[in-house]
């Protein structure tokens, strides 16, 4: 009987040790996860920030039909100024004539 309890000691602290060894490999593979997300994050932020600096860049650089939302060309373009003469909306000829009709 003394012998079965030793020998359930010794199994226990072998078990113990092998819970302790998972749960620190566990421990190191969320660690690492932590550390590629917060790669990703920076990475999504980054292309975030030069996708906005380029949307910003095009919309100075060219000019958007309001109604199909392609780029204008200086030669097609309409412009509807309000009562000040400022500019409002742009268009396509063949875009703001179906607008009229």
């Amino acid at each position: 009987m003394l012998e079965k309890m030793e020998i359930g000691e010794h199994t226990r602290l072998e078990t113990q040790y092998e819970v302790r060894e998972k749960i620190e490999s566990a421990l190191y593979t969320l660690q690492e996860l932590k550390e590629r997300v917060a790669v990703l994050k920076r990475k999504c932020e980054e292309l975030r920030r030069i996708e906005s600096e380029r949307i910003e860049f095009a919309a100075k650089n060219v000019s958007r039909c309001d109604k199909c939302r392609h780029s204008l060309d200086p030669e097609e373009q309409v412009v509807v100024r309000d009562g000040n003469g400022e500019e409002r909306r742009h268009y396509h000829r063949k875009c703001f004539e179906t607008l009229l009709k």
